[in-house]
């Protein structure tokens, strides 16, 4: 087992470092904040590719492969924040790479074990995609005030560049960042809610029982901590434009 996670951890390392050369590289060509988005996905591809190889050579079985790719992007992620946020020294980014064979072991020791159904993954998964855009704008604007970092920030400023692009931003924004994230608290609070309605002398009763469905519950609290963020910039925006 030990000679199996170095063989997964040294060929996601090396997949997604040269997933993310090359969509840096293709990124550049389109041009804009293309170098940064291009790394991105390229990065997140490549943890993919190097987890299906793993499985292919049977270093991690097919019923762990899930956790071993999301732990594995969970690392790239990680990664790529502290890369960019340290960008004047070499060694912190370098360094960074091995953040996703980290994830890819952590998932395939530890998170494998956790059993997980079918329909609480899908609706994890659909929580996680109406947060994403709230998630990114959050993380983008993170890195711009406080490191300096503007590439993940450029996309949203080239949305503002016209007066026109603004009214329309801020008409658009908030259903998507507060509407999806709602939206991904309440499909998640779904499966761990159960009510249940009975007639006792003419009232009816309703009986609320909740069971916490770990990754469900990590949704509900992710998306609760981005609406406070949300909130919290919106209520300093009013107060600096005041």
């Amino acid at each position: 087992m030990k000679h199996k996670n170095i063989s997964l951890f040294l060929i996601v390392c090396f997949l997604s470092g040269v997933s993310t050369f090359i969509g840096s590289v293709l990124g550049h060509a389109v041009g804009g904040n293309g170098v940064f988005l291009g790394a991105l996905v390229g990065g997140c591809i490549g943890v993919l590719a190097s987890t299906w190889l793993a499985m292919r050579f049977k270093l991690i079985s097919r019923s762990t492969y899930g956790a071993v790719a999301l732990s594995g992007i969970a690392g790239f992620i990680l990664a790529s924040i502290i890369a960019v946020t340290n960008l004047h020294t070499p060694i912190i980014p370098l360094a960074s790479i091995a953040l996703p064979g980290l994830g890819a072991i952590l998932g395939n020791v530890y998170l494998s074990r956790i059993t997980i159904a079918k329909s609480q993954a899908l609706f994890a998964i659909i929580g996680l995609g109406l947060s994403a855009p709230a998630l990114f704008f959050i993380v983008a604007s993170l890195l711009k005030s406080n490191f300096g970092v503007s590439q993940p920030f450029s996309w949203f400023e080239s949305m503002l560049a016209t007066p026109e692009r603004f009214r329309l931003f801020n008409i658009i924004s908030p259903v998507v960042f507060v509407g999806g994230l709602l939206l991904g608290v309440i499909v998640n609070l779904y499966p761990q809610l159960e009510m249940q309605f009975r007639r006792d002398q003419g009232r009816l009763v309703a009986t609320i029982t909740a069971e916490a469905k770990p990754v469900n519950l990590a949704i509900v609290i992710l998306g609760c901590l981005l609406l406070v963020t949300l909130f919290g910039y919106v209520v300093l925006e009013n107060i600096a434009n005041f």
